[in-house]
């Protein structure tokens, strides 16, 4: 009779849910959709950008001495040479990218085989004046080269002389799965790890205090229905959705890895097995329940939509905190005390899973502790349900 009561609750809350459009659109839809087109919107600026400084690097050269370098830096199909009266003001301003100052009697010196001082002046606080910097440093570099190629050349000194050790890499994965796996380490535990925290809220709200507010509560505790059962379906439903729209975030994650130009096309050749996709998924299942059962607990003691916001607020917050700490972490090298911190044990457990790593120590503390969350949020729940002071509360 019991658990026929609970299936009710769960099945009357569920279609509660979907009934209403913006629950769909906010909990499927949006975690869609979100992914992909930030990703897309941001693949192509960055990629705009970085193609705007490369084709078209706009430089101001001082020379004092009419250089055989400023002739160099002509030379260059990317960079347009523009004039200025005040350098480091039109760097400052955006009407150039960078400054080169060649001082005089650069030639003459280089020619006696002394060292000279350039002067790259460019705005570091800046994207693109950085990318200048470093395309330019490049030509300096190359330049510098082929000076002491010519000073060996004089003495008769092969020029290999000055590489004596070729680095041959050989990386684990692929350049660019390597890059895709450094970008999914970060991403995919902040991603479901937020979402299960954040979208618990909406629905603890309406199943605790939106039945208050709607008056629908009194006539539903006047039912056949226990207290228990009511906190049970309520529960359930709330877990349900949490599953629905972790899934539905990583949908959206698989859609912008096979977006050509989006920031996350590098991740398409890693290589991540049903297994390690599954495990990690249990990981804000259980986040999910945690939060479920602690917002319905919150909701049910409130008497306004708006105090439940303001409980709730710290909880996210605190969450938020916790799984930006680990957002850097190298799923390779984590201590094991951050697996006996709550969330952040969640982040570094995804972490060491999608590197291919199954350290049982860590999966069995970081389980433990996932249990007893569990346990002592629906115990707190349980309290609260019971209490017609919280449940009535004026």
């Amino acid at each position: 009779m019991k658990n026929n009561v609970i299936k009710v609750v769960l099945k009357k809350e569920l279609l509660d849910m979907f009934r209403d459009k913006k629950t769909i659109i906010m909990s499927i839809l949006i975690p869609i959709l979100i992914l992909p087109i930030l990703s897309f919107v941001i693949g192509m600026a960055t990629s705009s950008s970085e193609k705007k400084v490369q084709n078209n690097l706009k430089v101001a050269i001082v020379d004092k001495g009419n250089s055989n370098f400023k002739s160099f830096l002509k030379s260059q199909k990317n960079i347009k040479i523009t004039e200025s009266t005040n350098i480091k003001q039109d760097v400052k301003d955006g009407k150039i990218l960078a400054a080169v100052t060649i001082p005089k009697g650069f030639d003459e010196n280089i020619n006696k085989d002394m060292n000279e001082n350039i002067t790259l002046t460019y705005d570091n606080s800046s994207s693109d004046g950085t990318q200048a910097s470093e395309i330019l440093n490049s030509y300096i570099e190359k330049y510098s080269k082929d000076i002491v190629s010519k000073r060996l050349e004089k003495r008769n000194i092969d020029s290999k002389i000055l590489n004596p050790i070729n680095v041959v890499q050989d990386t684990i994965e692929k350049k660019e799965s390597g890059m895709g796996m450094l970008l999914l380490n970060v991403v995919v535990p902040l991603l479901l790890i937020l979402g299960s925290v954040g979208n618990t809220v909406a629905p603890a709200l309406d199943l605790g205090v939106g039945e208050k507010e709607r008056g629908t509560l009194e006539p539903l505790l006047t039912t056949k229905a226990n207290r228990m059962s009511l906190l049970w379906g309520k529960f359930l439903a709330i877990t349900i959705m949490g599953l629905i729209v972790s899934l539905a975030n990583i949908a959206g994650l698989l859609i912008a890895i096979n977006q050509t130009g989006g920031i996350f096309q590098n991740a398409k050749d890693v290589n991540i097995g049903v297994g390690t996709i599954a495990l990690i998924m249990i990981l804000p299942i259980m986040l999910t329940m945690v939060f479920g059962a602690l917002g319905l607990s919150i909701s049910i003691y409130a008497k306004s939509s708006k105090e439940a916001q303001t409980y709730l607020s710290p909880v996210s917050i605190v969450a938020m905190i916790l799984v930006y700490a680990t957002m850097m972490k190298d799923g390779k090298s984590i201590e094991t005390y951050f697996f006996n911190i709550p969330i952040a044990n969640a982040s570094c457990l995804m972490k060491e899973f999608l590197v291919g790593i199954h350290n049982y120590t860590h999966i069995g503390i970081t389980f433990a502790w996932m249990i007893l969350y569990i346990i002592a949020s629906i115990l707190f729940a349980r309290y609260m349900f019971s209490k017609e002071s919280v449940i009535f509360r004026a």
